[in-house]
């Protein structure tokens, strides 16, 4: 006599693996499937990562030319800032802001994020303090 018990688990676990749940890839933000993508980076950071400057009020950035400028985002402290893109000749991004006030102690939080044009998205962040003594 043959052990039919199982067979219920094997018919549902057969359906499952042919649902298109179990076989979604991931999809970007265009719309198409990611299979292999190539995540932005973000690097010339000015302010520079963990530098002690007098005070912070401009900053800038670039973005590498994979980067989908619609997608760069950039906050200081938390706070969301509005920032101009410029494109340069070799693709990349040239990426530049201004805080809403001169910060003249502590320190400044940067963080960006971006997606690449393959779907693929980042978060970058550096630290800036401020020395009085500079």
């Amino acid at each position: 006599m043959q052990n039919n018990h199982f067979r219920p688990f094997i018919i549902l676990l057969a359906l499952l693996g042919t649902s298109p749940l179990a076989q979604a890839y991931g999809t970007s933000h265009h719309g198409g499937t990611i299979l292999d993508c190539t995540p932005p980076l973000f690097f010339d950071e000015s302010p520079a990562r963990d530098a002690q400057v007098g005070s912070i009020r401009d900053f800038s950035f670039t973005a590498s030319d994979n980067t989908d400028a619609d997608t760069v985002k950039v906050w200081a402290n938390n706070q969301p800032l509005t920032v101009a893109i410029t494109e340069l000749r070799s693709g990349r991004l040239a990426v530049q802001g201004s805080l809403p006030e001169t910060v003249t102690q502590g320190k400044v939080w940067f963080k960006v994020t971006g997606v690449s044009k393959d779907g693929c998205d980042q978060l970058h962040n550096w630290n800036a303090y401020v020395d009085q003594g500079r």
